[in-house]
């Protein structure tokens, strides 16, 4: 099992992303990451084997100060306890992703995605889910339509949350087969695959069914089921 938090606020989310994964600790993990956009410096991530303290000290050292981030607390599945594998992960320094569940085809896209040139950093089946998405960014230019297109192509159980470098302004999540919350703030929204992970910041949710795809800002979320 393995746990996801994130948001979008006009402060600094980092304390609320740690503090979501030390709430979802005890649905056991063996590393733990965070990736937060900052505006003067793009996406920057942390990521460290061990328990959310760990995480936590390392940035207490270097801090990501921003509006909009993603965390993340994994159990190995695919590759066995590293950074390497931790989540987030991400396609070159534009896209990130954290991600729960198992994508049944990952091999057979993995495969098809080393051919097209796209370097493999980890074991995990999360990473051939990121550079889908790259690969459909490309084509579409905006991460809505490539998110759809990408999942499109994935067989198998997972709950998503995206961030691009290039569109700040929002999130996008989704679920199939894995479970995943929005709280509702005010000027803020944030995300968890359990609401106990967000008690601290709101007391207000919206749970997606399965299928569902949620674009996620600061003032509004709008949520497509399965048939758009």
């Amino acid at each position: 099992m393995c746990g996801i938090v994130g948001a979008i606020a006009q402060r600094d989310v980092e304390g609320i992303l740690i503090e979501g994964l030390r709430r979802l600790e005890y649905r056991g993990y063996d590393s733990a990451g965070v990736a937060i956009y900052q505006p003067e410096r793009g996406i920057g991530r942390a990521r460290e084997v061990g328990k959310v303290a760990a995480l936590a000290d390392m940035l207490n050292t270097e801090s990501l100060a921003g509006g909009l981030g993603i965390a993340h607390t994994r159990w190995a599945t695919h590759g066995a306890p590293s950074r390497s594998n931790a989540h987030p992960h991400m396609s070159g320094d534009d896209l990130a992703i954290v991600h729960n569940g198992i994508i049944e085809n990952y091999q057979e896209l993995r495969e098809q995605l080393q051919a097209e040139g796209y370097e493999f950093l980890s074991q995990t089946d999360t990473e051939v889910v990121v550079h889908l998405i790259a690969r459909e960014y490309r084509t579409s230019g905006s991460l809505l339509p490539a998110v759809k297109a990408a999942i499109g192509q994935l067989r198998g159980a997972y709950a998503i949350a995206v961030m691009h470098r290039k569109e700040p302004d929002h999130l996008i999540v989704c679920r199939q087969g894995s479970p995943l919350v929005i709280g509702v703030g005010i000027g803020e929204h944030f995300i968890a695959s359990d609401q106990l992970a967000l008690l601290p910041v709101t007391d207000r949710f919206v749970f997606l069914e399965e299928g569902d795809l949620a674009d996620v800002y600061r003032d509004r979320v709008v949520i497509e089921d399965k048939s758009g």
